[in-house]
């Protein structure tokens, strides 16, 4: 062990070779079924071997990996026998309420990482999925993934012109419309909402600042390096909210609290997308007043006009 600490080198005169083979013949066995000759060539073929191994010797460390508690079958193909590992006992058991406790820890993570860490994190979680007895942990753990199903090269990809703010053509899947189009976007973020993956940025065809789902991007066309760099107008708006029986007030991430009293506060809020503050003003329904600016407040007060209309003529 010291001189392996010394040159961080593995040489012959450090290893168990009974030890080593043993181990090399677990991990054959778990990746995939294998015939003796197959073992007994692998041997033959490692850097730190290079000998000739008899199949009784290699019958001994099967026999031997059996007794450590792994359940060795046979595959029958043809006139072919190979050997696997059905189950052993270095598997990773959870417990269903270490499972609830690992999906919780994953979910709070996930919302306050970097999208390059949660790769990191996802990638890991995907490695050790392959040692989790408790099949419906693993289910789960694929299933609430923000990445599942999308391709992590791809995220690489938008991670790296997000940061320099590129302009992108994506061929999108819109789905509302249930047609394939191509979107020029300067992408500014990634995100994590309601457990989807998004990507915003200025969208050129329609002139606003739009979110798109990267699960609905079929693939990136190209990328525009010449492209200059876009300064992205932010949007800023000041409203006052009645407070409900003299209740605390949380504000979002993205907002400053300007003024409070027992009764009301009044909050100014920020984003490049106006949908977001559109969708955060309606949600604090009748108590919440729009202040400024003006055409922000006429624009509110179209929407709610016309969400009345709608209700009267369905009557």
């Amino acid at each position: 062990m010291k001189r392996f600490m010394e040159t961080n080198t593995v040489t012959h005169n450090l290893m168990s070779f009974s030890g080593f083979k043993s181990m090399l013949i677990f991990s054959m066995l778990v990746h995939n079924p294998k015939t003796y000759e197959e073992i007994k060539q692998a041997l033959e073929e490692n850097e730190y071997l290079k000998e000739t191994v008899s199949i009784d010797t290699i019958r001994i460390y099967m026999n031997s990996l059996k007794q450590a508690g792994c359940n060795i079958k046979k595959l029958h193909e043809g006139r072919t026998v190979k050997y696997y590992i059905d189950s052993h006992p270095f598997e990773l058991k959870i417990t269903d309420k270490q499972a609830k406790s690992i999906i919780k820890v994953y979910k709070a993570i996930s919302k306050s990482i970097e999208i390059s860490d949660f790769l990191i994190l996802n990638d890991f979680f995907t490695k050790i999925s392959a040692y989790i007895t408790n099949e419906d942990l693993k289910t789960k753990l694929q299933n609430i993934s923000p990445l599942s199903n999308i391709n992590a090269e791809m995220v690489e990809e938008l991670i790296r012109y997000t940061k320099n703010r590129n302009e992108i053509t994506i061929l999108y899947n819109a789905k509302n419309s249930g047609k394939k189009k191509e979107i020029d976007i300067v992408v500014d973020k990634m995100s994590i909402s309601n457990g989807k993956l998004h990507i915003a940025g200025y969208n050129s065809e329609y002139h606003n600042y739009s979110e798109f789902l990267v699960s609905n991007i079929i693939r990136i066309i190209s990328v525009n390096l010449k492209a200059p760099k876009l300064v992205l107008p932010e949007f800023v708006v000041q409203y006052e909210y009645q407070k409900e029986d003299n209740a605390s007030f949380q504000p979002f991430e993205n907002e400053i609290v300007l003024e409070e009293t027992d009764t009301h506060v009044i909050v100014e809020i920020k984003s490049r997308n106006k949908f977001i503050i559109m969708q955060r003003i309606l949600s604090l329904s009748s108590r919440c007043r729009v202040i400024s600016p003006d055409n922000y407040k006429e624009e509110i007060l179209g929407i709610l006009k016309n969400m009345k209309e709608g209700y009267f003529e369905e009557q």
